[in-house]
Parts: C-alpha cells; structure tokens; sequence
C-alpha cells in the first residue's frame, strides 16, 4: 500500500513522480511511483493526491499509446467515476488534438457507448454538447443508441439537444440512425 507522506514537499514529490510518469507513458515507473500493487492500473489512486482512477488520469495526460496499455494490463474502461467524467465523457471533454484517437481505443477496450456522466449525459449528448459530427459518427458506428433520454432535467435525447441548439451536421447524424435503426420519433 501507497505510504502518503504528512510533509507538503514529500507529498509534492510523491505527485510529480506519479504526473511525470503519466505523462511519459512510463508504466514500470507508475507502478513503482503508486506502491508497487500488483493490480495497481485498475484501482483508485490516493484520495490525498486527488488522482482518482488511473485510466482517468491517463485519458486527460498520457499518450495515446499508454492508455492503450493500461487497458491491455487490464485497467477497466468502464471504471466508476462520481464526478461525472466516465472513460467515453472523459475523452471527449479534454482539448487534446488526438481526443477522437483516445475514444477509440476505448471503445476498441470494451467502453460503453451508452455510459452515464455529468448531468445524466451519454456520450452522444456530450459530442452535441461539444459540437463535434466526428465523435457522433464515431459513437453511432461504436453502437451508441441515439434513443436515449436524460432521466433528470429536459429529459431529452441528443438528436433533441442537437435540433435544438442548430448543430444540424449532429441532429442530421442523429436523425438518420434513429430512421435506420427503425425507432419511432
């Protein structure tokens, strides 16, 4: 288990070990960095560094191709995430170049194109929110179903948010696999 050192500096050390590894794509050096834990990839990191699950933390500051191997050592795509950036959202809501890469290999790992976040969300409803037609194409080929409603607030599907704020190129997206897939509107 992870020793969390009471000195700031210690604990700042601790962190930026932990951050650069990350950021290199270091996975030994991680594993090290975080206690050594045989299933370290797939369990939270500590509270006190506010790192939450390292997938999450790899999705928003490690090379694509590091994510890729956390999830081939077996770091869960589908991890559970209280603050409403689950893996697919999660993705989706960083300003990397290469976002639509990451949603990808998640995707490829078994993530769920249906999952829940921020606002009861689906990552359908996150890429209208984002205005972006590529990740709906993505999300839609991935088996994403567009039917799917918020059960708080408008209640609405993400073809309904699209329509509504004019991102035509994503409500016509989101019409067209609703009208193939034979759901009623």
């Amino acid at each position: 288990m992870l020793e969390i050192p009471e000195d700031r500096c210690e604990r700042h050390r601790l962190f930026k070990a932990i951050d650069d590894a990350f950021k290199a794509g270091d996975f030994d050096g991680l594993g090290k960095a975080l206690g050594g834990s045989p299933g370290w990839f797939d369990e939270r990191m500590p509270f006190e560094l506010g790192l939450g699950h390292p997938l999450e933390y790899a999705i928003y500051w490690s090379p694509v191709g590091f994510i890729s191997t956390l999830l081939d050592a077996g770091s869960d795509p589908n991890y559970q995430d209280h603050g409403g950036f689950p893996a697919i959202i999660a993705a989706l809501s960083t300003d990397r170049a290469d976002r639509l890469a990451v949603v990808r290999v998640l995707i490829e790992a078994g993530a769920d194109p249906n999952m829940r976040g921020v606002n009861d969300w689906t990552p359908l409803h996150y890429s209208v929110g984002i205005r972006s037609a590529e990740a709906i194409h993505l999300l839609l080929a991935a088996g994403a179903d567009p039917t799917l409603a918020t059960r708080i607030d408008d209640y609405t599907t993400a073809f309904e948010e699209a329509d509504k704020a004019g991102f035509e190129a994503g409500a016509s997206l989101l019409r067209d696999a609703i009208a193939r897939r034979g759901f009623n509107r």
